[in-house]
């Protein structure tokens, strides 16, 4: 059965520091450079983003690295071209860094149309950058940010950066100051706990079970990961501290539990919970204590996701007929029925900044992504590909979605935007990759 019990938001917590440089933000880029920006892959607007310049102290290809990853991060938002920079005209270590004195014309005629200029630092615990955005045709600086991190952080600084390009360029923060968790089997054929950051490196493993695990979610405290584990021989929900490692039996002893998701306050987990072949949608306190049983019907009820207010609770259930996306009145326990199309729709995932419902639908024998308001209105379909694509899970920004798809044979992470005009492989490899959810960004 693949009715699947996920979501929740949640973030890793790492220490960082921000602060704004001068001059201060402009007006989002968008209005200054006539609109060209409209979304993901309706244009790739071109930007140049040479290696850090490097101020005194210990060189080595952390200049070049924050550029690789910043690259990476804006490449794969589907809004911009980032220039080769094989036809840079200007020395990175060499060439001006401030607005008043960058040769403008140097990146003009390779086709620049924005260009990120900035200078590294090492002091004697920390790395400092400082990084500018600039609009190459209006010669003009349009956003700028200093950083303070740890060497083992400073990954972070690239995601951060690129997420203030997409605020400047889209009025809207980027998502990639951000993790996605899932499960895998590329440890050798066991389903264990992991997740993944936008800089290219490869996955981290969080669990050893040795079993099955599934459903991952993110807490909203920005450490912990809900999920479900099979390792005391049966379903059960566990909370795994990400840092320290160290996974804790959420949920009392009785009915079995499976597929948690927090509430946007993280007062409360919506739980599915299963007592004489019965799953319903149970609301948990933290502590694994039960606040009080959601839905009560003869039906199956599973897979819940809270909407971004935490008021409401989408689910999957087939209490009428086949599975069908529903959604509940958390006061009240009043249900009503969203979808319509088609006869088996599963694993909803609620958008955290709308009322889009993301969901998987059967379409002839293949599973596909199709989004719904929580109206059962302005349904869209996401993915209409080769292979299954299934469990959509929403990133911070209500922009993308990350989903496995098996159309490169093994199933493994893709990216889309919520248009579908972009589609990007987020994982690789051995093993079979499933299961994701999406924290929010990590400020």
């Amino acid at each position: 059965m693949r009715w699947r019990a996920l979501r929740a938001l949640g973030v890793i917590v790492v220490l960082f520091s921000l602060v704004t440089c001068t001059p201060p933000l402009l007006q989002p880029a968008a209005a200054q450079v006539t609109g060209e920006i409209i979304g993901p892959g309706a244009t790739s607007y071109p930007i140049a983003i040479p290696p850090l310049q490097e101020v005194g102290g210990r060189k080595d290809d952390t200049a070049v690295r924050f550029a690789d990853i910043l690259s990476h991060d804006l490449q794969l938002s589907g809004y911009f071209q980032v220039l080769d920079r094989r036809g840079y005209i200007d020395d990175p270590q060499t060439s001006p860094t401030t607005g008043d004195q960058i040769e403008f014309h140097n990146w003009s005629v390779i086709g620049a149309r924005a260009l990120v200029k900035g200078t590294l630092e090492r002091t004697a615990d920390d790395i400092v950058v400082e990084v500018r955005l600039f609009d190459v045709p209006g010669r003009k600086q349009l956003a700028g940010k200093r950083y303070s991190t740890r060497a083992k952080e400073f990954s972070r600084i690239a995601q951060r950066f690129a997420d203030e390009v997409l605020l400047v360029f889209t009025g809207i923060r980027g998502p990639f100051d951000s993790r996605i968790a899932f499960v895998s089997t590329r440890a050798g054929g066991m389903k264990e706990l992991y997740f993944v950051t936008f800089d290219g490196l490869a996955p981290t493993r969080l669990t050893g079970d040795r079993s099955i695990i599934a459903s991952p979610a993110w807490s909203k405290d920005a450490r912990k990961v809900l999920f479900t584990s099979y390792r005391r021989g049966r379903p059960g929900l566990y909370e795994l501290d990400v840092v320290e490692r160290h996974p804790r039996y959420v949920a009392e002893a009785g009915p079995l539990y499976a597929g948690g998701a927090w509430s946007p306050d993280g007062s409360l987990i919506a739980v599915t919970a299963e007592m004489g072949g019965n799953p319903e949608i149970v609301l948990l306190h933290p502590d694994g204590r039960t606040a009080r049983w959601l839905t009560k019907h003869p039906a199956i009820d599973v897979s819940p996701t809270w909407s971004p207010d935490g008021r409401e609770i989408a689910f999957c259930s087939d209490r009428a007929g086949g599975p069908q996306i529903f959604v509940a009145r958390v006061a009240t326990g009043a249900v009503r029925r969203i979808t319509y199309s088609g006869s088996y729709n599963t694993s909803p995932d609620w958008s955290p900044v709308s009322d889009e419902i993301a969901y998987t639908r059967r379409v002839n024998g293949r599973f596909q992504i199709f989004t719904v308001d929580a109206r059962g209105e302005n349904g869209a379909t996401i993915t209409d590909d080769p292979g299954d694509n299934e469990d959509p899970a929403w990133s911070p920004d209500g922009r993308y979605l990350v989903f496995t798809s098996t159309r490169a044979g093994r199933s493994h992470l893709f990216m889309v935007d919520r248009r579908a005009r972009i589609r990007k492989q987020l994982t690789h490899g051995e093993g079979n990759d499933t299961s994701a959810d999406w924290s929010p960004r990590l400020e």
